[in-house]
């Protein structure tokens, strides 16, 4: 039986990773950490076959996480959990290494879950060859995400149709107070208007957190300069009250509050 680790910071996501991974038969899931930081620690206590990193974590993401396994004496073997997020799917692709894109449904999870798993299996079998070419690709990638980091990359604009006025708007980051996930649509909000779109939370969670959007759980991205006040609701959840003109409501999960309420931190 493999054993591996699963970190991710929603802990519902973690749940579901946990049971999928381990009703393929083949892995027993030994801890869950809600953060790279914890994942680390996990790690070095009880090192596992396998680790299954979300890729977007605070303080320490899932690329640093597999970065600084790869210097272990005898390393796991890692697949990372992307929500289509734009620049994990070309990373991975250049670098070779699997990821699992996580899907509200179900069944189509399990099943690329198993294919990831049946990967995991056969690196194990050839660990002592691989680790040094593993080590290559995670550097790689690392490295590409640095680049990413870097001050300076060119300002973006989003595109939305505007259906009042018939054209596609480029929208400015700043003019949106939030984004919601609504159905199969993620609906972008300013103050006085709402723009249907086909982008994920995760895709505009990468492009936007470094423009100070914070994701307060998994169906919504908030705009932090739009943040009023936020008001607990006593099971480690808050609300997030908005100052848009509509006084807008937001819940930030119990995994996505405590991150949250750092990010204003001096």
């Amino acid at each position: 039986m493999i054993t591996a680790l699963v970190a991710d910071d929603d802990a519902s996501s973690a749940n579901v990773m946990r049971e999928l991974l381990e009703n393929t038969g083949k892995i027993r899931v030994i801890g869950e950490a809600s953060d790279g930081t914890q994942c680390l620690r996990m790690c070095a206590e009880m090192p596992p076959d396998a680790l299954f990193l979300d890729i977007r974590m605070p303080r320490v993401s899932g690329i640093e996480v597999a970065e600084r396994v790869m210097a272990m004496p005898d390393p796991p073997v890692v697949a990372f959990i992307t929500g289509h997020d734009h620049f994990a799917v070309k990373a991975f692709e250049l670098a070779a290494v699997d990821y699992v894109v996580k899907s509200l449904d179900l069944d189509e999870f399990q099943a690329r879950l198993s294919v990831t798993v049946d990967r995991v299996e056969r690196a194990l079998e050839r660990r002592d060859e691989s680790v040094a070419d593993l080590r290559d690709r995670i550097t790689a990638i690392a490295r590409e995400l640095a680049d990413m980091k870097r001050p300076g990359r060119e300002a973006f604009r989003i595109p939305v149709k505007d259906y009042d006025e018939g054209t596609v708007r480029l929208l400015d980051p700043s003019e949106l107070v939030y984004a919601e996930r609504r159905d199969r649509r993620v609906v972008l909000c300013t103050e006085d208007q709402e723009f249907p779109t086909y982008f994920t939370i995760d895709r505009l969670e990468h492009r936007l957190s470094e423009m100070g959007f914070v994701r307060a759980n998994p169906g919504a991205l908030v705009n932090m300069a739009y943040i009023g006040h936020m008001i607990p609701n006593g099971d480690g959840s808050y609300d997030v009250i908005l100052t848009d003109p509509a006084g807008t409501t937001i819940t930030a999960s119990r995994s996505r509050a405590r991150a949250l309420l750092d990010s204003f931190q001096p």
